[in-house]
């Protein structure tokens, strides 16, 4: 005679391994923090002169009977590359969104705070998480509201591709992650802002106030579209860190659903039935 009998599996999460990839998260950020690419400056002119710059130079670059050959077809690659200029980015916002979409909305914020309080109270220690040093002094620089958005950025990207592996809830991550970011970091800019006018009247109480609408282009606009492709290429090379995060628990542990009671409450983990069959 065969009988069916239901029996919960218990997934629970390794707290060593919770605290292996926060730490490996931490990291993340910190390496985002010294990096600065030269990248071009994203306005159309710009962009135009930067691939006819490239152009000109890899053409320029030829064996001489190659460079016989194109300039014979395209004369004006003769000609000097045009100039273009370039601002350096600092990839933070798309780590905050691939170490939300490796660990989770939780473990993701505590990861970034972790971050944001080495990097703040980390001198006192010895330690200098912002490539600018860091100190308390950051909160007075126009870019802090920047730094703080990216708790609730990696929160939001969290949330958004939690339990999910469609490439949908990749890119609604990423949109969602730097929307958050961008709107944190421009309500912190202009509301500093607002502040030191309703409490100094016109002076000038901080030293980048006057400059504060070219500070929001520079910190916004600029960066965004390298802020969409890294986010974009981090969360594809970050897929082999979320199984890693997800297959960093203990072994399953089955009990009987007669047994388990209604009520019974199971840390970090969902339960899901299984069939056994007896003979």
């Amino acid at each position: 005679m065969r009988r069916t009998q239901q029996v919960a599996r218990i997934k629970r999460k390794s707290t060593v391994g919770q605290v292996v990839m926060t730490m490996l998260s931490v990291l993340i950020m910190f390496l985002a923090a010294f990096t600065a690419l030269a990248v071009p400056v994203p306005t159309q002119r710009n962009l135009v002169n930067f691939v006819d710059n490239r152009v000109r130079v890899g053409a320029q670059a030829l064996p001489v009977k190659a460079q016989e050959k194109v300039f014979k077809i395209y004369p004006e690659l003769k000609s000097a590359p045009p100039a273009y200029r370039n601002h350096y980015y600092c990839p933070l916002a798309p780590a905050a969104v691939v170490v939300g979409y490796i660990l989770g909305p939780a473990l993701s914020a505590l990861a970034v705070g972790i971050f944001l309080f080495l990097g703040l109270a980390g001198p006192f220690f010895g330690v200098h998480a912002f490539a600018g040093g860091g100190g308390l002094s950051y909160c007075y620089e126009p870019g802090f509201g920047y730094l703080l958005a990216l708790i609730p950025t990696a929160f939001v990207a969290g949330m958004i591709t939690r339990g999910k592996r469609t490439s949908l809830s990749q890119l609604l991550g990423v949109a969602g992650g730097l929307t958050v970011t961008h709107l944190c970091g421009l309500m912190y800019l202009f509301g500093s802002v607002l502040v030191s006018y309703l409490i100094n009247g016109n002076s000038a109480a901080l030293s980048w106030q006057p400059w504060v609408f070219e500070l929001a282009r520079n910190m916004t606009w600029y960066p965004l579209p390298f802020d969409v492709i890294a986010a974009i290429a981090l969360i594809g090379i970050g897929f082999p860190f979320r199984w890693l995060a997800s297959t960093l628990s203990a072994p399953d542990i089955a009990r009987s659903a007669s047994a388990a009671e209604p009520n019974d409450a199971v840390p970090f983990a969902a339960e899901r039935l299984e069939s056994i069959e007896y003979v």
